[in-house]
């Protein structure tokens, strides 16, 4: 009888743990697209380059996209130089972890406020309009170190059919 109470004790601790494990997981996630809007809503391009793999993909819809944080980073400068940015989340990141990777799918909509004074060309694949509702799909991965960050970023021009 006491080994099937430890056993059932073990049971329920090891269930517990690895929920605990994928919530945590799923926070650190969460977390990490806080920093990301709120990078993007202060045109910080530093903190937008901080969640983004080193082999980061961008992936934007009819266009050829970029690969590598280095050249995305030089696509952000007229980015953020030529406008301020608001987000509305329409439907929050939904994450599904894949181990050491996850898919995380979200409805933005995105309201840029150009800068009257910014004479810049924004290349192929820069949000121009004055609003943009997408619906995203990014791959987040785990570096050594643990830190997740975004490895691909992508998105279709209309939101999700389930908004």
């Amino acid at each position: 009888m006491r080994a099937k109470i430890l056993h059932i004790v073990f049971v329920s601790w090891a269930l517990i743990a690895g929920c605990t494990t994928v919530t945590a997981q799923e926070d650190e996630i969460s977390a990490l697209y806080g920093k990301w809007r709120a990078a993007v809503e202060s045109s910080n391009i530093d903190g937008y380059l901080a969640v983004l793999h080193e082999d980061i993909s961008l992936r934007p819809p009819g266009v050829l996209g970029l690969d590598g944080k280095a050249a995305y980073g030089r696509f952000l400068v007229p980015v953020f130089s030529s406008a301020n940015y608001a987000i509305q989340i329409d439907t929050p990141p939904k994450i599904t972890l894949l181990g050491t990777s996850a898919i995380v799918e979200y409805d933005y909509t995105i309201s840029r406020h150009v800068v009257a004074e910014a004479t810049v060309e924004l290349q192929p694949g820069a949000l121009q309009a004055a609003t943009t509702s997408a619906h995203y799909i990014d791959i987040v991965t785990q570096d050594d170190d643990g830190a997740w960050r975004v490895r691909l970023h992508s998105w279709s021009d209309s939101p999700s059919p389930t908004q």
